[in-house]
């Protein structure tokens, strides 16, 4: 069986870790066996520990760090590692720099985030990355990027994320309204991000300031019942939090921190939004579409390949465009018809695009090429 380590400088809890998750609850322990290094400690373990997968510390200094790369060749030999999967640049340089020293894998790299790389960066990485066997691409907009960066794109392949249907279609106990006193009749609005500045917390907020008082104004909808559920954690959660109490937006939004429970969520709202400034690709907005609610979502990088209007499966607005948030966000909450409508063709989108099955099986190839 094929022993593949994915190779993380944080066990955290966002998406490149559910990307990981999601990979080993159909591969681990069947198609191949999973084996995480990482080197910073976090709430992110005991999904890994779930799935009785081996947590090995490696601490990372700085991609250029020798000593890591020295413990990795020894790691990869004493376990017979065939296959090294690595998740940011950090770690990937250090993946490459064991194979340069006699470490004899393949190395996977998976591109998860579209950032402003420096030309120095820029450089760096198309010398380095020629080690890599195969870089993994999230997103069309991910795959150009590196093919700007001079990536040979021989190495590169797309392999979207997906979302495991036949797990989101099974019944759960639905109790995020009664743990937090929402009426019924309340219109959630969830959001499940990160608290980071690419993540744009503030546009939203000052968002739903500018929704608030155009609600206030208007004598149709003044009493509209709506409350906005922002999920996650991050170094800019109190900034936020003290943000909105600035805004005078107590009332209007549920500050949960981080859950893991995100379906027990995202199947008690009634609309998503994802507000990102850069986003590679977004699980969360799949994880929406999975829950068969209607998705606004800003067009900020790989989020346009899921939600557009060709696809006709949510509602797609520039980055810090308040007035059309607040528009469209408007017509989902008066309109249910029409949040039903969406969020059912989301469903079917998802189903025929984004199936994690298809995700597993063409990285599969990947580590078995």
């Amino acid at each position: 069986m094929q022993k593949v380590l994915h190779l993380l400088n944080y066990l955290g809890n966002g998406g490149t870790e559910v990307y990981i998750y999601s990979l080993a609850k159909k591969l681990h322990n069947k198609k191949c066996q999973f084996v995480i290094a990482y080197s910073e400690d976090g709430i992110g373990r005991e999904m890994f520990e779930e799935l009785d997968i081996e947590l090995i510390h490696i601490e990372m200094k700085s991609p250029f760090d020798m000593n890591a790369a020295k413990k990795l060749k020894k790691i990869c030999k004493e376990l017979s590692i065939g296959v090294i999967h690595s998740h940011f640049l950090r770690e990937n340089y250090i993946s490459i720099l064991s194979k340069i020293i006699g470490n004899n894998v393949k190395l996977i790299h998976t591109r998860h985030m579209l950032l402003e790389n420096s030309k120095s960066v820029i450089l760096t990485n198309k010398i380095m990355t020629s080690k890599d066997d195969i870089i993994i691409a999230v997103s069309e907009k991910v795959k150009e990027q590196l093919i700007e960066e001079k990536i040979s794109k021989k190495k590169i392949k797309l392999i979207y994320t997906g979302i495991d249907l036949k797990e989101w279609n099974q019944p759960i106990p639905l109790t995020f309204r009664d743990e937090y006193n929402i009426n019924k009749t309340t219109i959630v609005i969830a959001s499940v991000a990160r608290f980071t500045e690419e993540k744009g917390h503030e546009f939203l907020l000052d968002s739903i300031r500018l929704l608030v008082d155009y609600c206030i104004n208007k004598k149709d909808i003044a009493t509209l019942d709506f409350k906005f559920v922002l999920t996650g954690d991050g170094q800019l959660l109190n900034t936020i939090k003290q943000r909105a109490i600035e805004l005078n937006l107590e009332d209007y939004i549920i500050f949960t921190g981080f859950r893991r429970d995100i379906k027990n969520i995202l199947k008690s709202s009634d609309i998503f939004i994802s507000h990102s400034k850069s986003e590679a690709f977004g699980i969360s907005i799949l994880e929406a579409m999975a829950a068969a609610i209607p998705v606004l979502t800003t067009d900020s990088g790989g989020t346009s390949e899921i939600i557009n209007e060709k696809n006709g499966n949510g509602f797609l607005i520039d980055y810090g465009d308040k007035n059309a948030f607040v528009e469209l966000l408007t017509k989902l909450i008066i309109d249910e018809d029409l949040r039903k409508a969406l969020g059912q063709r989301a469903h079917n989108h998802l189903n025929e695009n984004f199936n994690l099955d298809t995700t597993v099986k063409n990285t599969l190839q990947v580590y078995e090429i």
